[in-house]
């Protein structure tokens, strides 16, 4: 029978060591796994396989979440270990990838807007897949890449040119390369398409090599697994293929749109899912002395949407209202969004339970049935 006095010093001393011995067993195993994943890694290089094999990453979690059940451990923690472990063995992968891949070698880039986050972030890449790369921005700070005071001048001296700059300036900037004409593969990395519609349209009618790019996600990311990338088609589908072929060695996920449906999603992945957090922060703001008090008794439910909401209200509010303001979907979207709002509203005002739970349940519904 086990004894029910408490663990002497030495005793406890012992299993703690014993912890520590264990966690460095894990580390290991982490760094050996690893290891095998570089291999694996440089045999897709060779081959031309692709960075991901779902079926295999499905087989992987499902053999560890059986393992966990039988050991009787939590299957989520078996499930969130495995997938954590996988997202970094395909980063991994990717950036030896990148690295090995030369897809630019002896080409030259340039990114116009190249020192704001997501330009530094788009000559970072291009650099590391093999591309001399220079910038072209007027900001007063200290770049890792050679700057070109007059890109104007030298347009026509790089392969690939990539625009980076704030959504307003963009049209212009595009519509000067138009009348440039350079030989280089053009396309944008904007959040919103339709206020560079004509810039685009122009450098199409002008027989460049266009279209656009829209990277869904920020500066901060290195690994791409699991990220997706815009591609819009704007007539050339030379030029589409070209700026796939410049993320081929990544593991993001590649989405062809046109220019009409890329703006029409953005209303809600980015425009409603932007509008709904700010508006949470902000009414949390106003209540002004509550937020710590909020914070010490939060329910998981209020931790998880204020991580999120705390997140976004902390980027570029400019970028951020351009993403509202620019968008013409905005308006249809805000009304959806205020109707079922005022739904539930007046569902709560008249008692009417019956509604509210249609409302929870249809919603529910539609949202599985599309992440099951």
């Amino acid at each position: 029978m086990a004894s029910d006095a408490p663990l002497t010093p030495d005793e406890l001393k012992q299993l703690r060591d014993r912890l520590d011995d264990i966690d460095t067993g894990i580390i290991d195993l982490i760094a050996e796994r690893l290891s095998v994943v570089k291999s694996i890694g440089q045999h897709k290089l060779k081959t031309g396989a692709p960075l991901r094999h779902y079926e295999r990453e499905r087989e992987v979690i499902d053999r560890g979440v059986s393992r966990a059940q039988h050991l009787g451990i939590s299957a989520r923690l078996a499930r969130e270990v495995l997938e954590t472990l996988i997202h970094h063995s395909v980063g991994d992968q990717e950036t030896h990838q990148l690295a090995q891949s030369g897809h630019g070698e002896g080409a030259r880039a340039l990114v116009i807007g190249g020192l704001g986050r997501m330009g530094l972030w788009m000559a970072r890449y291009l650099d590391t897949v093999g591309y001399g790369v220079d910038v072209a921005d007027p900001a007063d700070v200290e770049a890792p890449f050679d700057v070109v005071q007059d890109w104007e001048s030298v347009a026509d001296d790089y392969d690939v040119i990539v625009v980076a700059v704030p959504l307003r300036p963009s049209n212009a900037v595009l519509h000067r390369l138009a009348e440039l004409d350079p030989r280089a593969l053009v396309f944008d990395i904007g959040s919103l398409k339709s206020p560079m519609t004509s810039g685009l349209e122009a450098l199409a009618d002008a027989g460049c090599r266009v279209c656009s790019v829209h990277p869904m996600f920020g500066p901060d990311e290195v690994g791409l697994s699991g990220r997706h990338i815009l591609f819009v088609d704007v007539g050339n589908a030379e030029a589409l293929a070209e700026a796939r072929a410049l993320f081929a060695h990544t593991a993001a996920e590649c989405v062809d749109l046109s220019l009409a449906e890329h703006d029409e999603v953005m209303a809600w992945v980015l425009g409603l899912s932007h509008l709904v957090n700010i508006a949470f922060a902000s009414a949390l703001a106003e209540s002004g002395e509550a937020v710590p008090l909020l914070k010490r008794i939060s329910s998981s439910t209020f931790n998880a949407q204020l991580q999120v909401a705390a997140q976004v209200v902390s980027e570029n509010p400019h970028l951020y209202f351009e993403i509202q303001q620019g968008n013409a979907m905005t308006g249809e979207v805000v009304g959806q969004f205020r109707s079922v709002l005022d739904d539930l509203a007046r569902a709560i005002r008249v008692g009417d339970e019956i509604s509210w739970v249609r409302s929870m349940q249809a919603a529910h519904r539609r949202i599985e049935s599309e992440h099951p």
